[in-house]
Order: structure tokens, then sequence, then C-alpha cells
């Protein structure tokens, strides 16, 4: 029997673990009228499975959980996990609506918005900075958007604007949090397009990094989907609070449906960083739910110097830019043993 809506998740083993018990855990106990949503997991990659003390905490949540070899050609790119994953769900799990989720989220509140109303076949958020988006025909990453439009036959251009500094960029997205009405085949033209950018060997000049995000938003932009970008309050980026513009900015877990906390939880200072969040309420009890969901999954495992680590690659990918290649973090994690 068909079903109104479902949820997809990637659940590899290591971290995604408890990422995804936790998120699992958010949506049967916030997400009211959708607590109970089918939440299928997927293990899209050959190798070990995941531990059995995972297995069974799923079970316990109803969560279907699948190891299959969906991700062959790509196996080195766990990013290419979602076209992957989300196009063979399309084809096989009959509900209405399908929702892709990152593991790194949590709900806080009903996501009454998934269930898209007539006209509408996909909500999903924009990207949160430019990243490697685009400003247009004068920013020096346009020439990859101008081929990347062009092999997915993009004929109308689309812009957002980005939370962080408010700037209006070509149509990018976030594809952490992807809700599509399943008839309009999104996911399909997604993998397909995504697999001749791959074949192609087309990247931005950074690397292979958010192949997929851009290859979805430029798939969005072909179909000319009348894409409703959900409010602020949907996949709210945790650890970027600080820098967001003041219209984006939420101080109360009550006022948000979900997070996205990213690397947030790997280290062991995460505590700090949360109270270094500006004006970011610490009482309540959605709060507290949170702070003890990351110690119930022993989330944080890695030192703080690999955040710094993290940082110094990015600005090395940048320097790449410019055929500057340094590669200072390969060395200091080889030393560190990080």
């Amino acid at each position: 029997m068909s079903t109104r809506i479902a949820f997809l998740i990637c659940t590899e083993p290591g971290r995604l673990e408890g990422q995804s018990l936790l998120l699992a855990e958010s949506i049967r106990k916030y997400c009211g009228n959708l607590k109970d949503t089918p939440i299928y997991s997927f293990h899209p990659r050959i190798g070990e499975p995941i531990s059995i003390q995972t297995r069974k905490a799923f079970e316990a949540l109803e969560v279907i959980h699948q190891q299959l070899p969906i991700n062959t050609d790509f196996h080195d790119y766990y990013l290419a996990n979602k076209p992957l994953v989300c196009a063979y769900a399309e084809k096989t799990i009959d509900a209405e609506i399908l929702v892709f989720l990152d593991s790194d989220k949590c709900f806080f509140s009903e996501p009454k918005e998934f269930l898209l109303p007539p006209g509408c076949n996909v909500a999903i958020r924009p990207e949160y900075g430019r990243g490697i988006g685009s400003t247009g025909s004068q920013d020096p990453q346009d020439e990859y958007w101008k081929k990347l439009y062009e092999v997915v036959g993009v004929k109308r251009e689309i812009f957002v604007n980005t939370p962080i500094g408010n700037k209006r960029i070509r149509g990018y997205w976030n594809a952490g949090l992807v809700a599509v009405r399943r008839s309009a085949g999104i996911f399909s033209a997604w993998k397909e397009n995504f697999e001749k950018v791959m074949y192609l060997k087309l990247s931005p000049t950074q690397g292979n990094y958010y192949v997929e995000q851009s290859v979805l938003s430029a798939t969005l932009c072909s179909l000319e989907e009348n894409v409703f970008n959900l409010p602020f309050s949907y996949n709210y980026p945790l650890p970027l609070h600080n820098r967001l513009s003041k219209q984006a900015q939420i101080n109360s877990f009550d006022e948000m449906v979900s997070i996205h906390y990213f690397n947030m939880f790997y280290y062991h200072d995460w505590k700090k960083q949360l109270l270094n969040l500006k004006n970011l309420e610490t009482k309540s009890e959605k709060y507290q739910w949170l702070c003890e969901g990351v110690m119930r999954h022993n989330m944080p495992f890695k030192p703080v110097l690999h955040r710094y680590i993290l940082q110094l690659r990015k600005i090395e990918k940048n320097l790449h830019f410019f055929k500057m290649n340094i590669h200072l973090s390969d060395w200091i994690e080889r030393v560190a043993q990080l």
C-alpha cells in the first residue's frame, strides 16, 4: 500500500551510525504527525556492515536498514551515495513524497512543509554560503557552472540568496535535505546527470567535493521546477549561527524545525562551541535532549587539532585555484597521527 511520505538516509560504519540513530530518535520524538513516517536507511557501498548494536537500535526505532551495492562505480567518492540512493529509492519505494536527509541532522518540530502543495515537486534550502557557487558571468567560478549547464541542458538561469551574507548566486541548493514528489522523477534525473558529469570528469577548481550538490542544483534548473525554498527554520546550520544574516538567524530551538550540525560534535570541545553561539537559548528541553544524545552516542572522537587541519585544507584548495600546490595539512596529519 502506498504511503504519503518516506524518509531516506545513508548509514555506513563509523560516525554515521551514531548520527543516523540520533536523527531517527529526533524524528520519532519531535516530528508530530510525521513522527511515524517510514525511515529507510541504506548502506550503499560494499564493505563491513554496520554494528549489531546499531542494527538492534534501528529495529527498536522501526528503521528499515539495507546494505546494497548501489554505489559501485564511484566507490571512492562517498557523496555519490546521495544521488544513487535517491534514484534507487525513487524506483523501489512506494511513497508519494521522498525526503532525503544527511545523517548530521536533528528535528525539533513537525516538518509540515515536506507535504508538498499541488504544483510543487521539490522543497529544499539554498546553500548556506557561496562555496563553489557563482555570482554570475563575472565570477571566476562561473566557468564550471557554464559547462555544467551545458551538460545537463539548463535553458533558464535561476538565482537564490545565501543565508550567509545574503549573496545572490546561481541556483545552488543544499543537497542534505531534499523533499521531492516521487512521480516527478527528480532523483532519477539527478543520478543520470551526476553520472554524466563524473564520467566527463567535470568538477570545480577545488576538486570533486560537492559535485553531487552542484549537479542537483543544475538538474533542478534544467527541469525548470518550481523550487520551494524552505524557511530558515529548516536545515538550520547550527555551527554557522554567528555568521548568518539577521533575517536568517534563529535563537530558540523551539523555533527550529531541523538543524544541520556538520562536524560540530566530532570534537571534544563541542560544548564550548555551542556556548560560543551568540544569543542561542540553552535552557530548553530540546537543547538538553540534543546534548544528552551527543553523549549517549559517543559522537565526539576527534581532537580539536583536526578541525584546524580541515580549515587549512580548505585554504590549500583555494590556493590550488591559483595553481599553487601546497599540502602542509597532509604532513601535519601524518605527524599528529590523526
